[in-house]
């Protein structure tokens, strides 16, 4: 879409509508256009591309040391980030999108500022093009071209909710994993408690009697058995 309304800009300049009474030029885009929604989801894209490629080697990392690692836990809370950030773009755009739908070129304001970028309401490159769209242009190519970008763009607004699902499903699979890394985290230490007090057993039991309830005291002038009764 960027490169679109880029090449619009400093190639075409501008259409040629054929109004009923005359002809005359429109400036390819208009003096008030909202670009900020682009560039939110053109961020939505540049973070989940980024954050795939650290997810890619976070999984390779855990699969290959087959041991906790600290960069699960980033993960998870960058996920959840992106879910805040996707989830935000999505309803702004929308927002901003229906906010000026339903805006139409008037030809009397068109025609009185010729060669001036269009100055009436605030548009997005959607809508401005689908209001184009409603003009006669005498370029019937240029009417095509318009056609196949605005349906690009319709389908880049949409693009925006299966990246936020993917993003759930994402979040939701990193932290099952974080979960059994502590779960895994617990069993080891269980274990460890556990191993720890086997091996302190034979080290107790050096000092019982047969009976277990006396003490052996070699400390003693006497060499004799001290019993201590429990």
């Amino acid at each position: 879409m960027v490169g679109f309304l880029l090449e619009q800009k400093h190639h075409v300049h501008s259409f040629e509508i054929d109004w009923p009474a005359n002809t005359a030029q429109l400036n390819v885009l208009p003096k008030n256009i909202w670009l900020d929604q682009g560039h939110e989801s053109n961020g939505v894209a540049g973070y989940g591309f980024f954050l795939g490629i650290f997810g890619m080697i976070t999984a390779w990392r855990l699969r290959k040391a087959g041991r906790p690692l600290k960069s699960l836990t980033a993960l998870a809370v960058l996920q959840l980030l992106a879910i805040l950030f996707t989830l935000s773009a999505f309803i702004f755009v929308f927002v901003v999108t229906y906010q000026t739908t339903g805006q139409h070129i008037r030809e009397p304001v068109a025609s009185n500022n010729v060669g001036i970028d269009y100055p009436e309401f605030k548009w997005t490159p959607e809508t401005w093009m689908k209001a184009v769209l409603d003009l006669p242009l005498a370029d019937q190519g240029k009417r095509d071209q318009i056609n196949s970008r605005v349906t690009n763009m319709v389908a880049w607004r949409w693009m925006l909710l299966p990246l936020f699902i993917v993003d759930c499903v994402a979040f939701g699979v990193t932290v099952l994993a974080w979960l059994g890394q502590r779960k895994g985290l617990g069993t080891v230490d269980k274990r460890l408690e556990e191993e720890q007090k086997v091996g302190l057993m034979p080290f107790k039991n050096r000092f019982l009697t047969p009976r277990g309830t006396a003490v052996r005291d070699d400390m003693t002038e006497h060499g004799v058995y001290t019993d201590i009764h429990r």
